[in-house]
């Protein structure tokens, strides 16, 4: 550690890093356990995480601030641990594993301060059965109780097996950390690095500060004429409006990486919308701010259309762009901006085109270069795509993307770990093909069977969605034979992976699937036999869940189920059309489950 971080009253000594005191063979050879101190009661600092840091080459302290974010110590993860404002933000060198509470789950990016001994670790999968550690607001002063909870050794433990906390009193603050004394005999340990510094106030228990190096007077391992227990902690209570960037930063990457469907999440207005055709051919949405009540159908403009609509958020101009194709294979826009001026009159995307359109259009928003992308298949066979950058005039011609042929809709997915588009179809023969677009300057690829060997055969239009934690894109669509299957790809691999049949039960209409950041898994939902039935995929190491019936209500099998995520409220939005024709709606959030089926007004709908 930089002298210049140290308490001038410590100035006379030197602190170990409680990580690993010496090389990091040493530490290997000797994996710690808790803090030197009382045995945490059952239940007790549950926000406490436990890191194993490669192959035991180092055990840390951390404390749960988010589901998906654990602060510990940056020492914790560097090279050198005197040297932690030397480590690069990123995924972490060694394998790393946070055990909190009864779940585990894989760190797999580091966000560091450069100021300071801390770092943000971001969690492969969220933790939602503890809650997280508050962040103190107001400063730390002198004379003040903490508690210290930790996985270090012990005075007479190498590797204990609970969790240790140790009462501290807080003596001198400085800017950026803060000088502690164990009481009662407690120390920071081996192994402690990390761990939280913990204020009662008001009864609750909020984050001050974490452990940084000591002296481990008491420390099993530790010579017995080293008696201090002194330790330092970096402060975190100035740093909530970091932390919290962080996480909305990321989160943002996850919920905004928009893909169109029917229904559309707004982060703008917080507000879920779905749009559907009515019996008359035109145009109307729902929307809801609390993903219970719901307004009621209103229509926008007079046209009429023939195809399920396609909505996306487009993040660079904050509004919802609206896609549909007419009886006479014309495919047409309209647009909702936050400027009170409501919907605009529909307009044809390229006019003088003599392009003609069937099934339903996809779209995706690229925010590498804010522009958001249309695709459709063409009459004669062709997949067609245009695009808007605001700044443009107006939409770009379409232009078709190579001469291979297709039946169904297309489906679009923007993939984050490589900056590309990914694009899929079906063609007449029920071969699953995938194009993708890179920023290299190069145009779209050619076409390519997802896999050339494998003897299934698809039906419909196949579904996308993005995992922004694995950096996967995978693919879903319905065999010829009934059950759903998908192929995946991870940057690294040399080729889409071969498909994998999801279960037995047997499907007739398309799926749909929507990454849910609540879960870290991947909802996928199919109608049967007039049964909406849903399966997921978790982060767990298990394979997907069976297929379960969604309650006994019939559904449309030739209408797609929509899926969304609504950040505002945490939940995960589906809508499916009945054989009434009505749109029915259901929500899950992860404390509660999924909410029974509820009709949204009495509109019958054609498509949706």
């Amino acid at each position: 550690m930089p002298r210049k971080t140290q308490p001038r009253n410590w100035r006379a000594g030197v602190l170990v890093t409680a990580a690993a005191a010496g090389t990091l063979t040493t530490f290997a050879a000797s994996p710690a356990g808790a803090l030197a101190g009382d045995t945490a009661a059952d239940g007790a600092y549950a926000a406490t995480a436990r890191l194993v840091i490669g192959d035991n080459v180092r055990v840390c302290t951390g404390a749960l601030v988010d589901r998906y974010w654990v602060v510990t110590a940056a020492s914790c993860f560097a090279d050198d641990p005197a040297q932690p404002q030397a480590l690069a933000a990123g995924a972490p060198k060694w394998k790393t594993t946070a055990g909190i509470g009864g779940t585990s789950a894989q760190v797999v990016e580091l966000v560091p301060r450069q100021d300071r001994d801390l770092v943000l670790a971001r969690l492969a999968a969220p933790v939602n059965s503890i809650a997280p550690l508050a962040v103190a607001t107001t400063a730390p002063t002198a004379g003040q109780a903490l508690r210290v909870p930790g996985y270090g050794r012990t005075k007479d433990e190498w590797v204990p097996s609970k969790l240790h906390t140790g009462a501290f009193s807080l003596d001198t603050v400085s800017p950026t950390g803060v000088g502690i004394t164990g009481t009662g005999g407690a120390a920071v340990c081996k192994g402690d690095t990390g761990a939280p510094a913990i204020r009662e106030t008001n009864g609750k228990a909020e984050l001050v500060a974490v452990a940084s190096r000591s002296w481990q007077g008491g420390c099993i391992g530790v010579p017995a004429t080293e008696t201090r227990t002194g330790a330092y902690s970096t402060r975190v209570d100035d740093l909530g409006g970091w932390i919290q960037q962080v996480r909305d930063g990321w989160w943002d990457t996850v919920t905004a990486n928009p893909a169109a469907r029917s229904s559309v999440y707004d982060p703008v207005r917080k507000t879920a919308t779905t749009f559907a055709v009515d019996a008359k051919g035109h145009l109307v949405f729902a929307w809801s701010t609390d993903g219970v009540t719901w307004n009621g159908w209103q229509q926008i403009g007079d046209w009429t259309f023939a195809s399920v609509p396609t909505a996306l958020f487009n993040p660079a101009t904050g509004g919802i762009e609206l896609f549909a194709v007419g009886g006479d294979g014309v495919l047409s826009q309209t647009y909702w901006l936050p400027d009170n001026q409501g919907w605009r009159d529909w307009r044809i995307v390229e006019p003088n085109s003599s392009l003609r359109f069937t099934g339903s259009p996809t779209a995706v928003y690229n925010p590498a270069t804010k522009t958001a992308e249309v695709f459709a298949t063409t009459t004669k066979g062709p997949v067609a795509h245009s695009y808007f950058t605001p700044g443009m005039g107006g939409w770009s011609g379409w232009y078709e993307i190579g001469d291979w042929q297709f039946a169904g809709s297309p489906s679009a997915v923007y993939n984050t770990a490589t900056g590309g588009i990914e694009l899929f179809a079906v063609g007449g023969n029920g071969v699953l093909s995938q194009t993708y677009w890179l920023p290299d300057g190069k145009p779209w690829r050619d076409w390519q069977i997802v896999e050339p060997n494998s003897d299934l055969r698809f039906t419909g239009s196949p579904t996308t969605v993005y995992n922004p934690v694995s950096k996967t894109a995978e693919v879903f669509a319905t065999t010829t034979k009934g059950p759903v299957a998908h192929a995946y790809f991870t940057p690294g691999m040399t080729g889409w992976s071969g498909w994998s049949t999801i279960g037995t039960r047997s499907f007739a209409g398309s799926p749909s699937a929507v990454f849910d950041p609540a879960t870290g898994g991947i909802e996928l939902f199919a109608v049967g036999d007039g049964v909406l039935s849903r399966t997921e995929w978790l982060p767990d190491g298990k394979p997907w869940r069976d297929w379960t019936a969604m309650q006994d209500w019939k559904f449309s099998a030739g209408r797609v189920p929509s899926a969304t995520f609504n950040a505002a409220a945490s939940t995960t939005d589906l809508f499916a059309t009945g054989s009434d024709g009505a749109m029915n709606h259901a929500s899950y959030k992860t404390e509660s489950g999924w909410s029974g089926w509820k009709t949204i007004g009495g509109t019958t709908l054609t498509t949706g």
